[in-house]
Protein backbone atom coordinates (compact mmCIF):
# COMPACT_ATOMS: atom_id res chain seq x y z
CA UNK A 1 0.00 0.00 0.00
CA UNK A 2 2.81 2.44 0.84
CA UNK A 3 4.54 1.68 -2.46
CA UNK A 4 1.35 2.43 -4.39
CA UNK A 5 0.84 5.69 -2.53
CA UNK A 6 4.44 6.68 -3.23
CA UNK A 7 3.95 5.80 -6.90
CA UNK A 8 0.76 7.86 -7.05
CA UNK A 9 2.51 10.85 -5.46
CA UNK A 10 5.36 10.56 -7.97
CA UNK A 11 2.97 10.43 -10.91
CA UNK A 12 1.04 13.44 -9.64
CA UNK A 13 4.29 15.36 -9.20
CA UNK A 14 5.45 14.50 -12.72
CA UNK A 15 2.08 15.43 -14.21
CA UNK A 16 2.15 18.74 -12.37
CA UNK A 17 5.69 19.38 -13.55
CA UNK A 18 4.69 18.55 -17.11
CA UNK A 19 1.82 21.00 -16.94
CA UNK A 20 4.07 23.74 -15.63
CA UNK A 21 6.69 23.03 -18.25
CA UNK A 22 4.15 22.81 -21.06
CA UNK A 23 5.40 24.76 -24.05
CA UNK A 24 3.00 27.04 -25.92
CA UNK A 25 1.98 26.22 -29.51
CA UNK A 26 4.38 27.25 -32.26
CA UNK A 27 4.05 30.71 -33.78
CA UNK A 28 3.17 31.36 -37.38
CA UNK A 29 6.72 32.42 -38.18
CA UNK A 30 9.57 30.76 -36.31
CA UNK A 31 12.16 33.04 -34.74
CA UNK A 32 15.85 32.36 -34.86
CA UNK A 33 17.27 31.95 -31.37
CA UNK A 34 15.62 32.57 -28.06
CA UNK A 35 15.21 36.24 -27.08
CA UNK A 36 12.91 38.29 -24.90
CA UNK A 37 10.36 38.76 -27.67
CA UNK A 38 10.06 35.01 -28.22
CA UNK A 39 9.67 34.44 -24.48
CA UNK A 40 6.89 37.02 -24.19
CA UNK A 41 5.22 35.55 -27.26
CA UNK A 42 5.25 32.10 -25.70
CA UNK A 43 3.82 33.52 -22.49
CA UNK A 44 1.07 35.20 -24.49
CA UNK A 45 0.12 31.86 -26.02
CA UNK A 46 0.11 30.28 -22.58
CA UNK A 47 -2.23 32.95 -21.18
CA UNK A 48 -4.58 32.53 -24.15
CA UNK A 49 -4.90 28.85 -23.33
CA UNK A 50 -5.87 29.88 -19.81
CA UNK A 51 -8.37 32.46 -21.21
CA UNK A 52 -6.59 35.32 -19.42
CA UNK A 53 -6.72 37.58 -22.47
CA UNK A 54 -5.67 40.77 -20.70
CA UNK A 55 -2.41 39.22 -19.58
CA UNK A 56 -1.97 37.66 -23.02
CA UNK A 57 -2.44 41.11 -24.59
CA UNK A 58 0.23 42.54 -22.30
CA UNK A 59 2.74 39.81 -23.21
CA UNK A 60 1.98 40.04 -26.94
CA UNK A 61 2.42 43.82 -26.87
CA UNK A 62 5.79 43.44 -25.14
CA UNK A 63 6.80 40.86 -27.72
CA UNK A 64 6.03 43.36 -30.50
CA UNK A 65 8.01 46.09 -28.78
CA UNK A 66 11.02 43.84 -28.10
CA UNK A 67 11.15 42.19 -31.53
CA UNK A 68 14.57 42.47 -33.15
CA UNK A 69 13.60 41.25 -36.61
CA UNK A 70 10.66 41.69 -38.92
CA UNK A 71 9.59 38.04 -38.78
CA UNK A 72 9.22 38.08 -34.99
CA UNK A 73 7.51 41.47 -35.13
CA UNK A 74 5.03 40.27 -37.76
CA UNK A 75 4.17 37.07 -35.85
CA UNK A 76 3.74 39.02 -32.61
CA UNK A 77 1.48 41.58 -34.31
CA UNK A 78 -0.62 38.78 -35.83
CA UNK A 79 -0.92 37.26 -32.39
CA UNK A 80 -1.94 40.63 -30.93
CA UNK A 81 -4.57 41.01 -33.67
CA UNK A 82 -6.10 37.72 -32.71
CA UNK A 83 -6.13 38.71 -29.04
CA UNK A 84 -7.94 41.98 -29.90
CA UNK A 85 -10.39 39.92 -31.95
CA UNK A 86 -11.04 37.64 -28.99
CA UNK A 87 -11.46 40.62 -26.66
CA UNK A 88 -13.86 42.37 -29.02
CA UNK A 89 -11.65 45.46 -29.27
CA UNK A 90 -12.64 46.39 -32.81
CA UNK A 91 -10.97 49.80 -32.83
CA UNK A 92 -7.55 48.50 -31.78
CA UNK A 93 -7.97 45.56 -34.17
CA UNK A 94 -8.67 47.81 -37.17
CA UNK A 95 -5.76 50.10 -36.36
CA UNK A 96 -3.37 47.16 -36.03
CA UNK A 97 -4.68 45.44 -39.17
CA UNK A 98 -3.82 48.55 -41.18
CA UNK A 99 -0.15 48.03 -40.33
CA UNK A 100 -0.23 44.46 -41.66
CA UNK A 101 -0.17 43.66 -45.35
CA UNK A 102 -3.40 42.08 -46.72
CA UNK A 103 -1.63 38.82 -47.61
CA UNK A 104 -1.00 38.28 -43.87
CA UNK A 105 -4.68 38.52 -42.92
CA UNK A 106 -5.02 34.78 -43.32
CA UNK A 107 -2.29 34.31 -40.73
CA UNK A 108 -4.64 35.72 -38.10
CA UNK A 109 -7.03 32.86 -38.80
CA UNK A 110 -4.08 30.46 -38.64
CA UNK A 111 -3.37 31.72 -35.14
CA UNK A 112 -6.98 31.04 -34.23
CA UNK A 113 -6.69 27.51 -35.61
CA UNK A 114 -3.45 26.94 -33.70
CA UNK A 115 -4.96 28.18 -30.46
CA UNK A 116 -8.08 26.05 -30.87
CA UNK A 117 -5.93 23.03 -31.69
CA UNK A 118 -3.78 23.69 -28.64
CA UNK A 119 -6.91 23.97 -26.47
CA UNK A 120 -8.17 20.68 -27.84
CA UNK A 121 -4.84 19.02 -27.10
CA UNK A 122 -4.83 20.57 -23.65
CA UNK A 123 -8.32 19.25 -22.92
CA UNK A 124 -7.31 15.83 -24.17
CA UNK A 125 -4.30 15.94 -21.92
CA UNK A 126 -6.54 16.78 -18.98
CA UNK A 127 -8.79 13.85 -19.84
CA UNK A 128 -5.78 11.55 -20.08
CA UNK A 129 -4.53 12.77 -16.71
CA UNK A 130 -7.97 12.23 -15.18
CA UNK A 131 -8.16 8.72 -16.64
CA UNK A 132 -4.67 7.90 -15.36
CA UNK A 133 -5.59 9.14 -11.89
CA UNK A 134 -8.81 7.12 -11.93
CA UNK A 135 -6.91 4.02 -13.02
CA UNK A 136 -4.36 4.55 -10.27
CA UNK A 137 -7.14 5.04 -7.73
CA UNK A 138 -8.88 1.92 -9.02
CA UNK A 139 -5.61 0.00 -8.78
CA UNK A 140 -5.08 1.15 -5.20
CA UNK A 141 -8.63 0.16 -4.24
CA UNK A 142 -8.22 -3.23 -5.93
CA UNK A 143 -4.88 -3.80 -4.19
CA UNK A 144 -6.39 -2.84 -0.84
CA UNK A 145 -9.39 -5.11 -1.41
CA UNK A 146 -7.23 -8.05 -2.50
CA UNK A 147 -4.88 -7.51 0.45
CA UNK A 148 -7.85 -7.39 2.82
CA UNK A 149 -9.40 -10.54 1.32
CA UNK A 150 -6.08 -12.37 1.56
CA UNK A 151 -5.71 -11.31 5.19
CA UNK A 152 -9.22 -12.58 5.94
CA UNK A 153 -8.53 -15.79 4.03
CA UNK A 154 -5.34 -16.33 6.05
CA UNK A 155 -7.24 -15.67 9.27
CA UNK A 156 -10.00 -18.11 8.32
CA UNK A 157 -7.40 -20.68 7.24
CA UNK A 158 -5.68 -20.37 10.61
CA UNK A 159 -9.01 -20.88 12.36
CA UNK A 160 -9.76 -23.90 10.18
CA UNK A 161 -6.32 -25.35 10.89
CA UNK A 162 -6.82 -24.75 14.62
CA UNK A 163 -10.24 -26.43 14.63
CA UNK A 164 -8.89 -29.26 12.50
CA UNK A 165 -6.01 -29.78 14.94
CA UNK A 166 -8.43 -29.77 17.88
CA UNK A 167 -10.63 -32.33 16.14
CA UNK A 168 -7.57 -34.42 15.36
CA UNK A 169 -6.43 -34.28 18.99
CA UNK A 170 -9.89 -35.25 20.18
CA UNK A 171 -10.08 -37.99 17.59
CA UNK A 172 -6.77 -39.43 18.73
CA UNK A 173 -8.21 -39.73 22.23
CA UNK A 174 -11.26 -41.60 21.01
CA UNK A 175 -11.21 -45.39 21.06
CA UNK A 176 -10.10 -46.98 17.85
CA UNK A 177 -13.22 -48.75 16.79
CA UNK A 178 -12.90 -51.96 14.87
CA UNK A 179 -15.02 -52.76 11.93
CA UNK A 180 -17.49 -55.26 13.28
CA UNK A 181 -20.23 -57.13 11.61
CA UNK A 182 -23.60 -57.31 13.28
CA UNK A 183 -23.04 -60.94 14.25
CA UNK A 184 -19.63 -60.21 15.81
CA UNK A 185 -20.99 -57.25 17.77
CA UNK A 186 -23.93 -59.32 19.00
CA UNK A 187 -21.66 -62.16 20.07
CA UNK A 188 -19.33 -59.80 21.95
CA UNK A 189 -22.28 -58.20 23.74
CA UNK A 190 -23.63 -61.64 24.69
CA UNK A 191 -20.27 -62.68 26.16
CA UNK A 192 -19.95 -59.45 28.15
CA UNK A 193 -23.54 -59.81 29.36
CA UNK A 194 -22.82 -63.35 30.58
CA UNK A 195 -19.70 -62.21 32.44
CA UNK A 196 -21.41 -59.28 34.15
CA UNK A 197 -24.48 -61.30 35.17
CA UNK A 198 -22.51 -64.15 36.81
CA UNK A 199 -23.46 -66.74 34.22
CA UNK A 200 -21.44 -69.90 33.60
CA UNK A 201 -18.48 -68.96 31.41
CA UNK A 202 -16.31 -72.00 32.09
CA UNK A 203 -16.84 -73.28 28.54
CA UNK A 204 -15.98 -69.99 26.84
CA UNK A 205 -12.67 -69.99 25.01
CA UNK A 206 -10.60 -68.06 22.50
CA UNK A 207 -13.41 -67.22 20.09
CA UNK A 208 -15.56 -65.69 22.80
CA UNK A 209 -12.55 -63.77 24.10
CA UNK A 210 -11.85 -62.31 20.63
CA UNK A 211 -15.52 -61.37 20.26
CA UNK A 212 -15.64 -59.46 23.53
CA UNK A 213 -12.23 -57.81 22.89
CA UNK A 214 -13.47 -56.48 19.52
CA UNK A 215 -16.71 -55.20 21.03
CA UNK A 216 -15.19 -53.57 24.13
CA UNK A 217 -13.94 -50.36 22.40
CA UNK A 218 -17.53 -49.66 21.43
CA UNK A 219 -19.07 -50.77 24.72
CA UNK A 220 -16.50 -49.60 27.29
CA UNK A 221 -13.48 -47.77 25.89
CA UNK A 222 -11.86 -47.35 29.32
CA UNK A 223 -11.85 -51.08 30.00
CA UNK A 224 -10.47 -51.76 26.52
CA UNK A 225 -7.55 -49.38 27.18
CA UNK A 226 -6.82 -50.98 30.55
CA UNK A 227 -6.70 -54.46 29.07
CA UNK A 228 -4.31 -53.20 26.40
CA UNK A 229 -1.83 -52.26 29.15
CA UNK A 230 -1.05 -55.91 29.93
CA UNK A 231 2.68 -56.63 29.70
CA UNK A 232 2.05 -59.94 27.92
CA UNK A 233 -0.93 -61.49 26.12
CA UNK A 234 -3.76 -62.59 28.37
CA UNK A 235 -5.41 -65.97 28.20
CA UNK A 236 -9.20 -66.08 27.71
CA UNK A 237 -9.71 -66.93 31.39
CA UNK A 238 -7.45 -64.03 32.45
CA UNK A 239 -9.35 -61.65 30.17
CA UNK A 240 -12.66 -62.69 31.71
CA UNK A 241 -11.12 -62.38 35.17
CA UNK A 242 -10.03 -58.78 34.45
CA UNK A 243 -13.51 -57.91 33.23
CA UNK A 244 -15.01 -59.31 36.43
CA UNK A 245 -12.47 -57.40 38.50
CA UNK A 246 -13.35 -54.20 36.65
CA UNK A 247 -17.06 -54.64 37.35
CA UNK A 248 -16.44 -55.31 41.06
CA UNK A 249 -17.05 -59.05 41.26
CA UNK A 250 -15.77 -60.78 44.41
CA UNK A 251 -13.92 -64.08 44.54
CA UNK A 252 -17.08 -66.05 45.28
CA UNK A 253 -18.86 -64.65 42.21
CA UNK A 254 -15.82 -65.32 40.07
CA UNK A 255 -15.54 -68.91 41.31
CA UNK A 256 -19.22 -69.46 40.59
CA UNK A 257 -18.89 -68.18 37.02
CA UNK A 258 -15.73 -70.23 36.32
CA UNK A 259 -17.12 -73.29 38.16
CA UNK A 260 -14.00 -73.57 40.30
CA UNK A 261 -12.88 -73.02 43.89
CA UNK A 262 -12.02 -69.69 45.41
CA UNK A 263 -8.47 -70.99 45.95
CA UNK A 264 -8.14 -71.36 42.17
CA UNK A 265 -9.41 -67.80 41.78
CA UNK A 266 -6.75 -66.52 44.19
CA UNK A 267 -4.06 -68.44 42.30
CA UNK A 268 -5.25 -66.90 39.04
CA UNK A 269 -5.19 -63.45 40.63
CA UNK A 270 -1.63 -63.93 41.88
CA UNK A 271 -0.46 -65.09 38.46
CA UNK A 272 -2.35 -62.31 36.68
CA UNK A 273 -0.76 -59.57 38.80
CA UNK A 274 2.51 -60.29 37.00
CA UNK A 275 0.93 -59.30 33.68
CA UNK A 276 -1.32 -56.40 34.65
CA UNK A 277 -1.84 -54.24 37.71
CA UNK A 278 -5.27 -55.31 38.94
CA UNK A 279 -5.43 -52.33 41.29
CA UNK A 280 -6.06 -49.98 38.38
CA UNK A 281 -9.04 -52.10 37.42
CA UNK A 282 -10.51 -51.87 40.89
CA UNK A 283 -9.92 -48.11 41.01
CA UNK A 284 -11.82 -47.67 37.81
Amino acid sequence: MRKLLALLSTVLFLLSACQKAETPPPTTTKSSGVDSAAIYQDWAYREMLSNTLNQAENYAYRSVMLSKDSAMEKSSMILLCYIYYRQGKQEQLQMLMQTISPENYADVMDVQWQVEQAKTNHERQQYVIAIILLLLLFGIVCYWYIHKMRAQADMYQQRIDKVRQELFNRGSNLPQSNTLSIDEAKRGIDVLFAIINDQNISQMGKEEEQAVIKALPLLDATLAKLLAKASSPLTPKETYFCIMEYYGKNDHQKAQSFCCSEQAIRSTKSRLNKKIDLSILRLE
